[in-house]
């Protein structure tokens, strides 16, 4: 994922963050524990933050890896600055200075969605614009090719998330992590540890992804980047399949999240072998042996005659070879008499 697209992807969610704040606010709860202080320092944490955002992100010249980190750290603040809004509660504080309160954030807040609506606009109208091909490039599989590579991009983009949640799971022994940091006295604690046997599990899957994340990209890079006899309703299946395995592979990862239920886990991994066995079967349309009319026109040609047939080999066994090892790692994980999933 691109500096860019990991921006847009950020701002998304620091625009989302800022549509749940928004409705937070008019939420109020009983225990106030936070003074006036508490409310200024967030407001000037999310001012400067605004600041640096605008700074990172001008349209001239927009700094996308700079304003990444601006983002999430703005949309942790923006979370944290409704949940210290609704502490005023009018019982305690009197309702004129709850309200005052609740009208000058949502004030606020309200700006600060407005201006990452408009950054967020205009990234995504820039990565609109640069994948449009031009005219004369244009061919009836560019949207092919548009779709495999957008695929490969969501696929990687899960992988990561699962490799996130074990990194997060093995590091929740941390001393730091039972540091008292206020935090969870307004709902923004640690969520839920993984066990040793869900992490295991975890561990299991992240390697199934791994091999689906990279069949994705050779099937983008292989065969969809190249000149191909194959038919459109072809391709069109060949997508469909491998848009279904994607679809899979993100409810398996979201089956990951803690507590999780083993019987679905196994359920998803079921799910994914059976997809990516029909996968392997419409691959073998695009990267059948060299036929008869192929081998003659080698035939004619000063090069090595067996060369082309030898790489279509090579992709054919490379492609099995790795489905193989897909189906092999979700029957070991599937396993109901094995909890966590094997992987001998």
């Amino acid at each position: 994922m691109t500096d860019k697209q990991k921006t847009i992807v950020s701002l998304s969610f620091a625009l989302e963050s800022c549509t749940a704040a928004l409705v937070s606010i008019d939420t109020t709860i009983d225990s106030v524990d936070v003074v006036l202080a508490d409310l200024d320092t967030l407001l000037t944490l999310v001012y400067n933050l605004s600041t640096k955002l605008a700074l990172a992100l001008k349209p001239a010249s927009p700094a996308y890896s700079a304003s990444i980190p601006v983002l999430q750290d703005l949309a942790q603040h923006v979370s944290a600055l409704a949940q210290c809004t609704r502490l005023f509660h009018d019982d305690t504080h009197g309702a004129a200075l709850a309200k005052d309160i609740r009208d000058r954030v949502k004030n606020i807040i309200d700006a600060l969605r407005a201006l990452i609506q408009t950054f967020l606009n205009n990234a995504a109208r820039v990565s609109h614009t640069a994948g449009v091909l031009p005219a004369s490039q244009r061919t009836t599989r560019s949207p092919y090719i548009a779709h495999g590579n957008q695929t490969e991009t969501l696929s990687r983009t899960g992988l990561q998330e699962v490799a996130r949640m074990i990194k997060d799971a093995e590091n929740q022994d941390d001393p730091h992590d039972d540091i008292d940091d206020g935090w969870d006295e307004i709902g923004l604690g640690h969520s839920t540890s993984m066990t040793n046997d869900e992490l295991t599990r975890s561990k299991n899957v992240h390697q199934i992804l791994r091999l689906t994340t990279l069949l994705h990209k050779r099937i983008y890079l292989d065969i969809l980047s190249h000149p191909s006899s194959a038919s459109p309703s072809a391709f069109d299946t060949l997508l469909a399949q491998s848009t279904l395995l994607l679809s899979v592979s993100d409810d398996l990862a979201a089956a990951l999240y803690s507590p999780q239920d083993p019987q679905c886990v196994r359920t998803e991994i079921s799910k994914l072998a059976d997809i990516a066995t029909s996968l392997q079967t419409q691959l073998a349309v695009f990267i059948s042996p060299t036929d008869e009319l192929t081998k003659q026109m080698h035939a004619l040609s000063v090069h090595d005659p067996t060369a082309s047939a030898t790489k279509k080999r090579a992709d054919r066994k490379w492609f099995d070879t790795c489905v193989h090892q897909i189906v092999r790692l979700c029957a070991n994980a599937s396993d109901p008499e094995n909890p966590t999933g094997g992987t001998s």
